[in-house]
């Protein structure tokens, strides 16, 4: 079954949202069955999963199951806002850095690097799912930083197809996510 990482995440995720979201963690293990890979539990992995299932035509189970676990994530959102606001702004933070020497190492060898550029740019993805989530402004150097890696990027590639699976374009529009309609 096409994209059932994401729902092995999603369904294995959300018994322990809540206390994820009250915990110091911010990378929170998780236990996967049936042998599915699944990454470990951060409010980026939850809402990128969300997004691409959202994104896709589902049939009337699976968009009931959909409906009842967005559900639930909105819940414990709206519950534990304060807990759940700072732990988007550590998220983000990592996951700036984490871009950041991806495109250092794209910069610095463009051709080798071009290869993974479909699957890092899963970071710069889940910045832009973050934002909304965050109860502090984004910190100004963080901001600046996020500029200049953009700026980096825009010098690098050429508008191109969308670099996921085609059905998950329309969860994903160029407006928002540019960076997934690039060529490098």
């Amino acid at each position: 079954m096409p994209f059932e990482s994401d729902w092995a995440f999603l369904r294995t995720a959300l018994p322990d949202l809540q206390e994820y979201i009250l915990s110091s963690d911010l990378y929170y293990p998780l236990r996967a069955s049936g042998g599915v890979r699944i990454p470990q539990l951060t409010l980026g992995n939850l809402l990128l999963s969300q997004t691409r299932l959202m994104a896709l035509s589902l049939d009337e189970q699976r968009t009931a199951e959909l409906a009842s676990i967005s559900q639930r994530i909105n819940d414990i959102r709206s519950e534990w806002r304060t807990n759940w606001g700072i732990k988007a702004g550590r998220e983000f933070g990592s996951r700036l850095n984490l871009w950041q020497q991806y495109i250092r190492e794209l910069r610095s060898d463009p051709r080798q690097q071009a290869n993974y550029y479909a699957t890092e740019v899963r970071n710069r993805a889940i910045l832009r799912l973050l934002r909304p989530e965050l109860t502090e402004p984004v910190p100004n150097d963080e901001e600046d930083l996020q500029a200049m890696l953009d700026q980096i990027l825009r010098g690098l590639t050429k508008p191109g197809p969308f670099v996921w699976e085609p059905e998950l374009a329309g969860g994903f529009p160029a407006e928002g996510f540019w960076f997934l309609y690039v060529t490098l």
